[in-house]
């Protein structure tokens, strides 16, 4: 794959980056989309703010390490999650407080959710009203599980979905809530409640489906039951969608109903996709998820792969840990069946009755990589997200790994986090400890950035190489005027300093280091071009050709001298 041979070649290489480049920036290529990267480690008290060349536009520090997720809002603050401990609740991604810094760094408001009911835990939905909807865990005792009908002993942890309207600098009121255990259905007890087929309700939650997963203390029992992992919103249907890693499926519910109609039939499941043994639906190979985080609407982010309606269609990472071919990562995209028509007045679903037939589609719009490997693989965390150019900018969250694909599924921007709890790291050391949930790029027309200062200071690392890079800015737009029927060639790759360019017609070329910088450039003639260039030191560069009115010819191509 090309984005690990890139990283092999780095101990390899003398010309794109010196040995010692462990973090921080690696490739910046003319493709990828200009914008601000928010970077938040895990564990981390520090937010950074970076530009394509990885250097800090803002930073933000808090007290309390990271509880996963942050966003930077519309009017320039920073929303982020914190770590709180509790006596109860001690599962992955465990948050407990919510933080909102402005702009200059300044804490503006603050909110707790951590108490031996309700434990705040990874994500977070801020809406269009200034309300803020939080994911949360809430504590069911094994008498109250063995009331709705659980076979498995022991306590569990339904999740729970809480709005908060802010309310000075501390505090904020409940305006809703929606909980799963208000949603069960079972079939192993006649005598208790919501008793059925989960086959013919298949917008409740299987009570005796799966066992709780880890999060005990001594002397308790684990009873992180669902494990979700994400909330977002659809600003425009009024929708939620919440994702469970240990159930393999997302969700989405209606948050245009009060509260009290949450808890009855309003408030059942309208949509669910990823594994539909979870409702006794299909067959195991019929799940598509495996561990899988960030379910999220691709909206206004960007252009769809199949040209489809991006208010309707998911992108998701799907860690692929416990995948039948072996482990290895991808990130997938479905378009759902949207039909206000249907009975739920928003998503076609199955029949209830007299059907095996689960939530459609039957198949993902697009999965990138095609064959899944430890290539790229990350068990935990992590997530992606469309650019407006159509580029996908991608999470490996374990290892800290960013980078950036185009269409075709080449690297075109690529870095390492280099910073985590115990500050910036040393460039040259190995990355450890900078595991990063997820990172969301913001676009320069952004309005956070209105009036701001946008200089950039130094690198995120500690000890940075000397630095060099530029920003290609003429790369922000999915309709990029170019010649792409004009079809060119570079050859051979690898090469040992001299290639040969064919081109269409009459143009210019350039040869472009991974930070982005030129090393190379001149004319083209029609035909067979042969290009000499010996002082070029070894590493991996990026070819560029362009007509004389400054269009591209298609697009850059990886280019290998060694």
């Amino acid at each position: 794959m090309l984005m690990k041979s890139f990283f092999a070649l780095l101990g390899l290489c003398t010309g794109l980056i010196a040995h010692t480049q462990t973090v921080g920036l690696l490739l910046n290529s003319p493709e990828a989309f200009d914008g601000y990267t928010l970077v938040a480690p895990t564990g981390a008290t520090r937010t950074h703010l970076i530009d394509n060349c990885g250097r800090v536009i803002n930073q933000w520090d808090s007290n309390y390490r990271a509880g996963e997720s942050a966003y930077l809002l519309e009017d320039g603050s920073l929303l982020r999650t914190c770590r709180v401990a509790s006596n109860v609740f001690n599962g992955g991604g465990i948050g407990g407080r919510i933080e909102r810094f402005s702009w200059e760094g300044d804490l503006i408001w603050s909110y707790n959710m951590a108490n031996d009911q309700r434990h705040h835990h990874h994500d977070m939905a801020w809406l269009p009203n200034g309300s803020v909807v939080l994911l949360a865990w809430e504590y069911k005792s094994a008498e109250e599980a063995a009331a709705a009908g659980r076979e498995i002993e022991g306590p569990i942890w339904p999740p729970v979905l809480i709005e908060i309207q802010p309310n000075g600098s501390d505090g904020g009121s409940i305006v809703w809530e929606w909980h799963a255990w208000d949603h069960l259905i079972q079939d192993s007890d006649p005598s208790l409640p919501n008793y059925g087929d989960p086959a013919e309700h298949v917008g409740r939650f299987d009570v005796n489906y799966g066992s709780a997963s880890g999060g005990s203390l001594p002397g308790q029992s684990g009873g992180d039951w669902f494990h979700c992992n994400a909330v977002s919103h659809h600003p425009e249907h009024n929708l939620l969608m919440l994702n469970s890693r240990n159930w393999n499926e997302f969700y989405i519910i209606d948050h245009d109903i009060t509260s009290f109609a949450a808890t009855g039939p309003e408030g059942d499941l309208l949509y669910r996709w990823g594994n539909p043994s979870t409702y006794g639906r299909g067959l195991p190979s019929d799940r598509v998820f495996f561990g899988q985080h960030d379910p999220h609407w691709i909206l206004d982010d960007g252009p769809t792969t199949l040209g489809g309606d991006p208010s309707q269609t998911v992108l998701i990472y799907n860690n692929g840990n416990g995948r039948p071919s072996g482990n290895g990562s991808t990130v997938e995209e479905l378009t759902l069946p949207w039909n206000p028509s249907a009975e739920n007045g928003h998503y076609s679903a199955p029949a209830n009755q007299d059907s095996d037939s689960p939530f459609e589609p039957s198949s993902l719009d697009w999965s990138w990589p095609e064959n899944p490997s430890l290539d790229f693989y990350s068990s935990k965390i992590s997530g992606s997200q469309r650019q407006p150019n159509g580029n996908t900018l991608i999470c490996e969250g374990a290892s800290g790994h960013l980078f950036e694909i185009n269409e075709t599924g080449e690297t075109v921007w690529e870095y390492y986090t280099a910073y985590n709890q115990f500050g910036a790291i040393n460039q040259g050391d190995a990355p450890f400890s900078n595991s990063t949930f997820r990172a969301y790029r913001y676009a320069p027309d952004y309005p956070a950035f209105d009036n701001r200062d946008l200089t950039p200071g130094d690198p995120v690392e500690a000890n940075p190489q000397a630095f060099d890079c530029t920003l290609y800015t003429d790369n922000t737009s999915s309709t990029i005027e170019a010649n792409e029927g004009l079809a060119w060639n570079a050859f051979p790759n690898p090469s040992d300093g001299h290639f040969v360019i064919q081109s269409p017609e009459a143009g210019r070329w350039s040869l472009s280091d991974g930070r982005g910088q030129i090393q190379a450039e001149g004319l083209l003639t029609p035909g067979k071009n042969t290009i000499q260039k010996d002082h070029i030191s070894s590493g991996a560069y990026f070819v560029r050709v362009c007509d004389f009115s400054g269009r591209p010819m298609g697009t850059p191509r990886l280019h290998i001298i060694r």
